[in-house]
């Protein structure tokens, strides 16, 4: 009996496809072009996922140090455009489900969405990287789906970079409210009103990522212009969510009045960073607050602290203490935090560079006892600023002078409170030479 022979042809269409999931895109490219049949089995997956790859470049390349990273860039985007410009994405458009461009920039977005049909049938995810385009063309880029994002995201690790998601492109976001799942912008934006974003959590019912903030924000700009956050006062008296799945939530939650810090702040007074006001407005504003996030049952990650970016050439160490955020959350149990206990699936709760007093016994005690297995993430890099603190002119004998200050902050401070990150300063270096010599006078 002969034996039969089976091809490609005569397996099921569902296996078809599976085995093209495993080719990478130059493989289907060829496949594509093999003969018709084989185009109408490869080309929808050749096109399903537009995804630059990773380059396989060393470290020194993949940063630019010997240009490999750029002529990565080039040669994937390069390829795109011309297939673009030759009309495969008018052709092909439809085919398109997700977006993911890494290192992007400016010029490759613009060109890539000029040769864009006005909408994709099937685009529901993006990752857009390094890109600092303006309110126009980010909502031209939204404005892409027409099935509805489920995820979008845009993100940069580049502290001096800003992207232009303002104000018409949250409100083609409103569009989306149905089906979006993942909305995150982890790099710092335009001021983003809180009332829009508000609008989109009453009405974004399977949202299961909210998260607004930039990696770090760097001291030496007007953090509040160059972010989203939201205003506490209308946080707490805005309408009841609809995302009662939400898993992450993170932005800023700002204009709390904050009468119980007492201590000095950078050699001056309090109300030089924070509103004053009564208690009362202070306590029922937090109280407000922290009942509208303990509707969310399911939270497993809450981040409402951005650190302060130090690593920058005019930074000084005392600088982190002056740009921390004050009007802020107190995170203690007499302003509500015990509200919070139910959030039994907290994993994560980031408050980094915050005002916030969660450390304390009493509300340490509280944690060990409702969040046991959460991570508390906070940055304390002050201590009270008295006379007594710096010493008086000629105490050259007062023991508070042998703790070691930059900009009125204890070194040991600073270092405990800087990201976890390789990071030495040339004091180090100042301290081992003194040690070395003497060694050598010895």
């Amino acid at each position: 009996m002969a034996a039969t022979t089976t091809t490609f042809s005569d397996l099921p269409l569902e296996v078809q496809e599976m085995i093209g999931s495993f080719l990478r895109p130059q493989d289907l490219a060829c496949c594509v072009r093999v003969k018709k049949f084989w185009k109408t089995v490869f080309n929808p997956l050749l096109w399903k996922n537009l995804e630059e790859p990773e380059p396989l470049k060393s470290a020194d390349e993949r940063f630019g140090r010997r240009g490999g990273s750029r002529r990565t860039k080039e040669s994937w985007y390069t390829v795109l455009m011309r297939c673009a410009e030759a009309g495969a994405l008018w052709n092909n458009g439809d085919l398109v489900e997700t977006i993911k461009f890494i290192d992007c920039c400016d010029e490759y977005l613009e060109d890539f969405l000029s040769e864009c049909p006005y909408g994709m049938r099937q685009l529901h995810t993006a990752e857009i990287e390094g890109v600092e385009s303006d309110d126009d063309t980010i909502s031209s880029f939204i404005g892409l789906s027409l099935a509805g994002w489920k995820r979008l995201v845009f993100r940069s690790d580049d502290p001096d970079e800003c992207l232009g998601f303002g104000l018409q492109s949250i409100e083609m976001m409103q569009d989306h409210v149905e089906t979006l799942e993942v909305f995150r912008l982890e790099t710092r934006t335009e001021h983003l009103e809180g009332r829009s974003l508000q609008m989109l959590l009453c009405k974004a019912s399977v949202l299961k990522e909210f998260y607004l903030m930039p990696p770090s924000r760097e001291a030496l700009y007007d953090c509040n212009e160059l972010q989203a956050w939201m205003i506490a006062k209308e946080f707490a008296n805005g309408e009841g969510w609809a995302c009662k799945e939400l898993e992450v939530f993170g932005c800023q939650i700002v204009g709390i009045s904050r009468p119980d810090i007492t201590r000095r702040i950078c050699r001056t007074l309090p109300q030089d960073f924070v509103d004053m006001s009564s208690s009362k407005e202070s306590a029922d504003m937090q109280l407000g607050v922290y009942k509208q996030l303990a509707q969310l049952k399911k939270l497993k990650q809450l981040s409402l602290g951005i650190p302060v970016y130090p690593y920058h050439d005019d930074y000084k160490i005392g600088d982190r203490e002056c740009y921390r955020q004050y009007d802020c959350l107190s995170m203690r149990l007499e302003s509500g935090l015990d509200l919070l206990k139910d959030l039994k699936y907290l994993e994560e709760v980031g408050l980094k560079d915050m005002e916030v007093y969660i450390d304390e016994e009493e509300e340490q005690a509280w944690v060990e006892k409702n969040w046991p297995k959460v991570k508390v993430q906070t940055t304390y890099s002050y201590m009270d600023y008295t006379d007594n603190d710096y010493g008086e002119e000629g105490d050259e004998d007062d023991d508070d002078d042998e703790i070691l200050f930059f900009g009125g902050i204890p070194y040991s401070y600073i270092i405990n409170a800087l990201p976890d990150e390789d990071y030495s300063t040339e004091y180090d270096d100042d301290d081992d030479d003194d040690d070395d010599d003497s060694n050598n006078s010895d």
